[in-house]
């Protein structure tokens, strides 16, 4: 397991906590990186290739 650590400005922590309240998508923001990350991969060669074997 990798561990990620985001250090965000006020500013943005402050925004965050607005996204928050209107985007349930957010309020998990391990879920939704890694939902991300999925989505990213998919797109690569090395999925392509996977998916065909």
């Amino acid at each position: 397991m990798k561990t990620i650590t985001i250090r965000l400005p006020d500013v943005e922590a402050a925004m965050l906590v607005e996204v928050q309240k209107v985007n349930k998508a957010y309020r998990d923001l391990q879920g939704l990186l890694v939902s991300q990350i999925q989505q990213e991969y998919s797109k690569t060669p090395a999925a392509r290739a996977k998916s065909q074997a």
